[in-house]
């Protein structure tokens, strides 16, 4: 990137040869961001050297050289939409500004046509650095707030955000790269996959309404351990050991990562494939996305936040109706005062199970499950049905969110923020 800088204060001056010099360190960059566009190799070719032509004269504009390579993208965006509208005789001009992944440090926030050109990379990112990402772009957290939160200088979390913009950046430019060399577009999953997985992680937003109902609900459960799930399963390992059991959702809902995987449709499969009792009790948190095919309205989406409670004990340790009386005062620290209903319901992995149904303002949602885990499944993760009880819990954060802060329609929910 010096080196990069140097060229350019160079060739600001008129030196030809430094420009070429350009030419050679993006010249894979700017061809497969053309043919991203263009879907042509050989149009891709010509948007290219057009590109190169159009930006010699004008790069003088360029007041810092660290800028180079996101204005050369946007001029390279806007020579191939040109060419892709020529037939139609609209053009745009090279000021115009194509939302794109700059990735500056001035940038507060990403737009959500930019969180779509950086999915693919954005997953490449380790659970700290998708939470920075989160409640910078998303949130709108100031580095004086992501600092204090992690307990360390602004200087300090300034150098952590550039690292990670560094990482999108390089990600991006090695995607571009491969794309260009092989005329193949798009990320090795599915762009529906990638999108879904990409979109923020509102449970680390204190500020927004599933964060701040997520918060809530943690509280009631202090002394639980977290544990983090993954986010894809495998349906084989599921089939060769709890999928009877377990899987309690049509086959329709799953979204396909391929032919064997799908993305999680709730906490409760990955948790079990996952967990296994080690002769001591367990109690785990896990919070997060879960996904599910359907068509979005107020009250369903396809991409949604969970909070799932498991509890694996002695059975004179562990009182079922105990952890009924938890979960009311959990329902009464989001939603005071609130009339709930008990529903008996039936899962294929519990012995009993309920539905518990919140009333607020005139509204009724379903907001919260749970249950009691048959002796097969006390079986499956370790433990004894004979001796052990094992007790799940999930809660709908959106919809709890949702009648919480009077928001009536769920697809809102991720733009809400809420006065400090």
């Amino acid at each position: 990137m010096e080196r990069l800088e140097e060229l350019v204060h160079r060739s600001r001056r008129g030196d030809v040869t430094a420009y070429a010099e350009i030419v050679e360190a993006t010249q894979h960059m700017v061809l497969a961001v053309a043919c991203q566009v263009l879907r042509d190799p050989s149009l891709a070719q010509d948007a290219a050297q057009e590109t190169y032509i159009r930006v010699f004269p004008r790069i003088g504009e360029i007041q810092e050289a660290k800028a180079f390579v996101g204005w050369l993208r946007r001029v390279a965006i806007t020579v191939a939409m040109n060419m892709r509208r020529a037939r139609r005789g609209t053009f745009l001009r090279l000021d115009d500004v194509f939302d794109v992944p700059v990735l500056d440090e001035e940038e507060a926030e990403w737009s959500e046509a930019q969180r779509h050109r950086l999915a693919s990379a954005l997953l490449t990112l380790t659970p700290t650095e998708r939470r920075l990402c989160d409640r910078r772009y998303h949130g709108g957290w100031s580095i004086g707030r992501l600092a204090a939160d992690s307990g360390v200088d602004e200087q300090t979390m300034r150098k952590r955000l550039q690292r990670v913009r560094d990482k999108l950046r390089r990600e991006i430019e090695m995607s571009e790269r491969v794309s260009s060399q092989s005329a193949s577009i798009g990320p090795n999953l599915p762009a529906k996959i990638v999108e879904l997985l990409s979109r923020p992680q509102l449970t680390v937003l204190p500020d927004n309404p599933v964060g701040k109902t997520r918060d809530l609900v943690r509280q009631c459960f202090p002394d639980l351990v977290p544990l983090d799930l993954p986010e894809v399963v495998d349906l084989a390992a599921a089939h060769a050991s709890v999928a009877k059991d377990a899987i309690y959702v049509d086959a329709s809902e799953f979204h396909h990562v391929d032919e064997s995987r799908i993305l999680r449709y709730d906490l409760t499969l990955p948790l079990l494939l996952t967990l296994r009792y080690e002769h001591k009790p367990v109690r785990v948190w896990s919070e997060g996305k879960v996904y599910r095919q359907c068509s979005t309205d107020a009250t369903h989406l396809e991409a949604f936040h969970q909070a799932e409670v498991f509890l694996l004990d002695d059975r004179t340790e562990l009182n079922p109706w105990d952890v009924a009386g938890q979960v009311l005062k959990s329902v009464e620290a989001v939603l005071p005062g609130s009339p709930v209903r008990l529903i008996p319901t039936r899962f294929p992995m519990c012995s009993a199970a309920w539905e518990l149904e919140a009333e607020r303002n005139g509204r009724k949602l379903e907001v919260i499950a749970w249950g009691i885990f048959s002796d097969r499944i006390v079986r499956h993760v370790g433990g004894d049905p004979e001796r052990h009880v094992a007790i799940g819990v999930g809660y709908g954060l959106e919809r709890l969110a949702g009648l919480r802060y009077d928001i009536d329609d769920i697809r809102k929910v991720d733009t809400v923020t809420l006065a400090s």
